[in-house]
């Protein structure tokens, strides 16, 4: 019979065991006696107990070394700083919001002030215990937290700061659109059709009231929402004519369905749009998708969802191109990247273990690199124009094939190499990933914000390596944003003697470690988690105030840059304590070496603080990986990369995203070709906007 899993005593029933071994400890044999008192220090400690703390830390010492975390005690993510703080009413008038943006700001800096003290008192505290141990060579004695009750010197000295914090916070001549972060990931609205309709519903006198008398009649505006998934079946009778020309050929006349859908889809402009969205946007698979959108009389496969989609990637690509060269020139770039799963990428690989000499070549030898893709580009114009000529010969059989239909792979890896090399020289790399790389192609416009996802076999370094081959050189500065890993930095040599380039950390990657960890240090990692909180509220508050440029300087250059010291502080005292192989070493290592990177952002007020935008925009890949189609093939993840690109790009500049979709799939697709820079989605929102600008009177 298994036995059962064992259960942690509690108090008392330590206690009563430990008084039974006291009691028949002389009646014991010796064995016995011998193995009951190894355990009599644990029976004995309470919860409180220095001994049972000291036994608990040992253990936790044992797990750590043993490199075993009990899953219960496992903190999957971080959280975020502000998480748990509350929000405050709306208010009814100008003025009281101005008084409650004041109020919340004067709260929040004292707050975050007394608790912070509190951190303070208690590191000092563990200071003296750590003295005392070593000076009574490892004494467990306990020392109580001294008793502290602030002077009103003190008190006044808050009360200044409260006031000097808000103060700066109203500095400047009030919100600057171009200081505005972007932080919207998926579209804010626009993505659902919104149809109104309007119901008249009398009120109808009852039988027992008949012939009472009306004295006034006024209406009540009540609002319901109803919302369905539907399928409109739309029926074309397409009139065609044969006519005889003035040579007797007889010709078929028949209008254009353009103005309904593309050619071969039974589907609307507007469908594939919406297609776009579902997939791309909201992550939805395409099994379920086609089940959902299927009736009686047309059922939707996943297969052929996934056509429709790469029929708008295809569409797209160009403005996925230009939209990258845009940002190839941005003052400021942030990237990011995580590893992406497609099946025929996994199985080459195991073809190549098992057998390197019957592997082949690789799915994605057409375009492994800028030149390969060059030449097989080259190769479709040659067989398309051969099939021209023999159909103006009057060749009838001469039939479009996938041979004269470039790939997207070949597309994109003619400008961005899909294959990189390792730095060692060892070979190409083997890792797929997707990178995300931000930038504004106009500084000073937050909806100029390009959004850039690009599938390849290297890391985020390669992908912007690649952007600034094609960057201008009168753009010479250039602010790199990630995690710092060697990855993601630029090492090419000439493009550093190109152009200067700075490599600026993210607050919330050194942040992260001690809140995953924070069980192994509480005290300090509390701490160290306040004093993040505490940069956390200056940019919450700067978001509350509105930014510009006068009151960010003001606010990261005084509370922001001391918070940042006492971070650097502690993170000095930490590393005296924990080793260069403890995770918390490793953070407030980091911390340390890389205080200029984490605080760069401080002199900047363009910088943000993290690079949590990027980490953001890669979580829908992880969801999309695990439920979709686009895990099959690298085809169908260059499909996700197009379409990624030019929603998200949308999203930030702020265009109704389904009209956007649908104007540039109805426009010529050889205008798109041609000039593709005039459909990204900021330069088609200005277009709009001046085809909607009155037109001046003429004299």
């Amino acid at each position: 019979m298994a036995g059962r899993a064992a259960v942690e005593l509690s108090p008392e029933e330590r206690r009563e065991i430990a008084a039974w071994i006291e009691a028949n400890r002389e009646d014991l044999p010796a064995p016995v006696r011998a193995f009951l008192e190894l355990h009599e220090k644990y029976l004995a400690a309470g919860e409180g107990d220095p001994q049972r703390r000291a036994l608990e830390a040992a253990l936790r010492e044992l797990r750590r070394a043993l490199h075993l975390t009990p899953s219960s005690e496992k903190r999957r993510t971080s959280g975020r700083p502000l998480d748990g703080l509350p929000k405050d009413a709306t208010a009814k008038s100008e003025r009281e919001e101005i008084e409650a943006r004041i109020s919340r700001g004067n709260r929040l800096s004292d707050w975050h002030r007394e608790l912070k003290k509190q951190h303070d008192r208690k590191l000092k505290g563990l200071r003296k215990r750590l003295a005392k141990m070593s000076a009574d060579k490892g004494s467990r004695e306990v020392l109580p937290l001294e008793e502290y009750e602030p002077t009103e010197e003190e008190r006044a000295a808050d009360r200044a700061a409260d006031v000097r914090f808000t103060d700066h916070l109203q500095e400047g001549s009030g919100k600057d659109p171009a200081m505005t972060p972007v932080r919207e990931a998926l579209m804010p609205g626009g993505g659902a059709l919104l149809y109104e309709e309007q119901v008249h519903l009398p009120a109808e006198i009852p039988e027992d009231l008949a012939g009472a008398q009306v004295v006034k009649t006024w209406t009540e505006p009540r609002v319901r929402y109803d919302f369905s998934v539907a399928v409109t079946r739309i029926e074309l009778e397409v009139e065609k004519k044969i006519v005889v020309d003035h040579d007797g050929e007889r010709i078929v006349l028949a209008p254009p369905t353009t103005e309904y859908g593309p050619a071969r889809y039974a589907v609307t402009w507007s469908a594939l749009a919406t297609l776009a969205e579902l997939a791309g946007q909201m992550a939805l698979p395409f099994n379920r998708l086609g089940k959902m959108l299927s009736t009686p009389e047309k059922k939707f496969t996943a297969a052929g969802l996934s056509r429709m989609l790469h029929y708008v990637a295809q569409r797209f690509v160009g403005v996925y191109l230009a939209v990258g060269e845009q940002l190839a020139d941005s003052d400021y770039l942030g990237g990011d990247d995580t590893s992406a799963r497609v099946l025929e990428v996994l199985s080459y690989f195991e073809k190549v273990r098992a057998d390197p000499a019957k592997a082949g070549k690789p799915p994605w030898s057409d375009y492994r690199a800028p030149s390969v893709a060059e030449e097989s580009l080259r190769r479709c114009e040659e067989v398309h124009q051969a099939r021209v000529r023999r159909r103006q010969e009057g060749d009838r059989t001469a039939k479009r094939t996938s041979a004269e239909e470039p790939t997207l792979g070949m597309c994109i890896g003619h400008r961005f190499p899909f294959e990189s090399l390792r730095r060692n020289g060892d070979g190409p790399k083997e890792a797929l990933h997707t990178t995300v790389v931000t930038g504004r192609s106009v500084a000073a416009d937050p909806k100029s914000l390009i959004v850039f996802y690009r599938s390849h076999l290297g890391s985020c370094g390669n992908l912007i390596e690649s952007m600034l081959e094609s960057r201008d050189s009168k753009h010479r500065d250039l602010v790199l944003q990630g995690d710092l890993s060697t990855s993601n930095l630029v090492s090419s040599q000439d493009l550093l003697a190109r152009f200067d380039i700075r490599s600026i950390a993210c607050t919330a990657h050194a942040r992260r470690p001690f809140a995953l960890w924070r069980d192994q240090d509480p005290e300090r990692c509390e701490y160290m988690l306040h004093l993040f909180l505490g940069l956390a509220i200056h940019e919450d508050q700067l978001d509350v105030f509105g930014r510009n440029r006068e009151n960010v300087l003001a606010v990261r250059g005084a509370e922001s840059r001391e918070m940042w010291n006492d971070i650097l502080e502690l993170a000095k005292d930490m590393a005296d304590v924990w080793s260069k192989a403890t995770t918390l070493g490793v953070a407030a290592r980091y911390v340390i070496n890389h205080f200029d990177a984490l605080t760069a952002y401080l002199d900047d007020p363009r910088l943000e603080p993290t690079n949590s935008l990027r980490e953001r925009m890669l979580r829908t890949e992880k969801l999309i990986e695990g439920s979709s189609m686009f895990r099959s093939s690298l085809e169908g993840r260059f499909v996700l990369d197009v379409v990624r690109t030019i929603l998200q790009t949308a999203v930030a500049a702020g265009v109704p995203v389904h009209e956007y979709l649908v104007s540039v799939l109805r426009t010529s697709e050889a205008e798109v070709k041609q000039h593709p820079e005039r459909f990204t989605p900021r330069a088609w929102a200005a277009a709009k906007l001046d085809a909607q600008a009155p037109t001046p009177p003429t004299s």
